[in-house]
Parts: structure tokens; C-alpha cells; sequence
């Protein structure tokens, strides 16, 4: 059955938009999984802004948005996601509960509360369904076609990878991500193992990762290693740096690709059938 992923928004900390970023693109995590006619969504950066106006042309009223974390890179385009403003909508939200137990719920409704912006949450017109979780947990979508299994990333404030598997296919989400933490390591391999696809945050070199150590992301060299390892069809390198203009992007994905011929630096509105 088609599986079709796209992506919305590649970048990781802040959207930057100049003509160094257009071959990449500038907009922060967000990507669309159409299984079948059944979307699936993972993150809310700025990218999510654009896919909420495609979803409206396509008449698309039932989404599932997966949360990674709530840095605001990966939630500041919740507000502007058209789809939630239309009352015919249906969203589940998933998301695992901060270190605090706060929930994603607190935090959107932080997010769209005075002085940050201009409408409170509780007026949004569509049908918002939270599902609050603490990793590891497994569970059921789509009228039980796919299964979501999630697990802790070591990140500042934690993150949650997702695994959706869907009809033969999987799919694999890892941002963001420190790989400083080799205990872990051996389970994150058994996580993603034999993916069609694996997003992977790969942020840094491995020569800027040296002086970020403890940000809490990883290298396109360890998106190599961890592909390697577990057997990856297809990795996208994912969650770029700010800093990194499109030619510095080419030269990180030429050398990935040195490497392994399967790993490829995700851009912007890139979409494929797995």
C-alpha cells in the first residue's frame, strides 16, 4: 500500500529565510506521512504554516500530529496551522509528558496565551484530542492500521523517537537526538531497525559537534553509523543548522553519501513514494 512521505520543514532551532537557504529550505520540523489517504504528521515547526494550507486544498479534515518535544522549534507553527481553525477538523495530538509531568496541552495553551499571541487556545473552533504518554508506550492508529511505538531521545528537557509501521512499511523519527550516550545505543538500533525510511537529526559535523557537546544533537556521520547498524533502506539527514547555507549542506551530503549511498539531506517540499 503507498506510503508517501513529505517534507514540510528540514531546519532545527530557528527558521531562517535567505537566498543561502533555498535549496534546503528554512522552515523548522514538520513532516507529512499520507498512509492511504490517512495523514499522519510529525512536529509543528513553521513548516507545519504551509502543509495546514495544503491539507485545506485537499479537503483533508482528520490529522494525527505527532510531538517530538515542545522546544519551540518543533511547536511554533501550531498557531498558525490553518486546519485547526476550521470547525469540521478533527486533530489527535500525541505527545509525551515533560521530565515535570507538564503536558503538551500546557504548553500549547502557553504558546497561544497573552503576550505571545493573540487568541487563546480554548477558541480554536476544530476538535483537539491530546494524548498525553510517558515512553515507552505503544499504540494504535488509524481504526488500528498502524502502530506507533515511541522511545526517550537523550535531549535537554527529553524528546520522544517514533516508529510508526504501517502495512509492511515503517517509518522511523529521531529528532532530536544526542548521540554522546552510548548505553543506549544497542535499543536505538533494535528501535529503528530494517526502517524504509529513518529522519534523523543530524545537526552538526563532527567537527562542530566537539564544541556542542551536551545540545543535544547529533552528526550526518552518526546518521551513517546508526544506518549501518540497523539495516536503513533510506535516511534522511534532517533538523539542519541555521548556519548551514545550501552549499555547506551539499558538501555534508556528499560526504554522508561517501559513506552510504542511502542517506540523503531532506529538503524542503521533497516527497517520495516508500
Amino acid at each position: 500500500m503507498p506510503v508517501k512521505v513529505t517534507f514540510w520543514g528540514v531546519r532545527g532551532s530557528i527558521p531562517c529565510c535567505s537566498q543561502e537557504h533555498t535549496v534546503y529550505g528554512g522552515d523548522t520540523s514538520c513532516v507529512e506521512v499520507n498512509l492511504d489517504g490517512e495523514t499522519v504528521i510529525f512536529d509543528a515547526g513553521s513548516g507545519i504554516r504551509s502543509l495546514g494550507i495544503s491539507l485545506a486544498k485537499r479537503k483533508i479534515n482528520r490529522m494525527t500530529l505527532l510531538i517530538s518535544h515542545t522546544h519551540w522549534d518543533h511547536i511554533c507553527g501550531f498557531p498558525f496551522f490553518y486546519p485547526a481553525f476550521q470547525e469540521n477538523s478533527n486533530l489527535n495530538i500525541y505527545a509525551a509528558r515533560l521530565p515535570n509531568g507538564q503536558t503538551a496541552e500546557k504548553v500549547f495553551d502557553m504558546l497561544m496565551s497573552a503576550p505571545f499571541f493573540p487568541l487563546p487556545m480554548h477558541m480554536i473552533p476544530s476538535v483537539l484530542h491530546f494524548h498525553n504518554f510517558k515512553t515507552p508506550d505503544t499504540f494504535k492508529l488509524l481504526d488500528n492500521r498502524a502502530t506507533l511505538h515511541t522511545r526517550y531521545l537523550e535531549h535537554p528537557n527529553a524528546a520522544t523517537g517514533y516508529r510508526l509501521d504501517y502495512q509492511g512499511k515503517s517509518i522511523s523519527y529521531i529528532s532530536d537526538y544526542e548521540h554522546c550516550f552510548s548505553e543506549g545505543i544497542n535499543e536505538l538500533i533494535d528501535f529503528v531497525k530494517n526502517s524504509d525510511l529513518m529522519i534523523f537529526d543530524a545537526m552538526y559535523t563532527p567537527q562542530e559537534y566537539e564544541f556542542f557537546k551536551g545540545w543535544g544533537h547529533s552528526t550526518w556521520l552518526e546518521a551513517v553509523r546508526l544506518t549501518k547498524a540497523a539495516n536503513i533502506k533510506k535516511t534522511a539527514l534532517f533538523h539542519h543548522a541555521p548556519i548551514h547555507t545550501d552549499d555547506v549542506m551539499a558538501k555534508i551530503e556528499q560526504m554522508a553519501q561517501k559513506e552510504d549511498e542511502r542517506v540523503f539531506a531532506a529538503k524542503e517540499n521533497m516527497s517520495f513514494i516508500l
